[in-house]
């Protein structure tokens, strides 16, 4: 089941709390939107939900955009009943360790701006970030 969201606010400076993980929101993003997806029973058997291609039961997404059009996408993957997500399959990304985390990353052109991808576990959840720089992911997660 997926619901969207649209948020207008003009805070400066915020942190995110997504899915019981602390994340830091950088000067200047303002909410954006927010989605959560879950996975649940269709007509047609169980829909999953990944982060490219890791299953998870849960997942929040919230998004920030400043002033210029740069955009801070902040997801937090789970698994229900008190499980531990192990491992991720980061397809398309490659092993590096940002601000002490070891994880997965990657770049790629999104409506005409360069994004900076990068993925990690941190206590059987999966933590990524999508920001307009790679010293921006870093900032996110210090």
């Amino acid at each position: 089941m997926a619901a969207g969201l649209f948020i207008s606010s003009s805070n400066a400076a915020q942190d995110a709390n997504i899915n019981g993980e602390h994340l830091k929101v950088l000067d200047g993003f303002n909410p954006y939107e927010s989605d959560v997806d879950t996975t649940h029973m269709d007509e047609d058997g169980l829909d999953t939900e990944t982060i490219d291609g890791t299953v998870v039961d849960n997942k929040v997404t919230k998004e920030y955009i400043n002033n210029n059009g740069d955009k801070l996408e902040l997801t937090v993957g789970v698994l229900n009943n008190g499980k531990q997500i192990q491992s991720l399959n980061a397809y398309g990304y490659s092993k590096k360790s940002i601000a002490g985390k070891d994880g997965y990353f990657k770049t790629e052109m999104d409506d005409g701006r360069q994004q900076y991808k990068f993925q990690y576990l941190k206590d059987g959840k999966l933590i990524k970030i999508e920001a307009p720089t790679e010293d921006a992911i870093s900032k996110v997660i210090a």
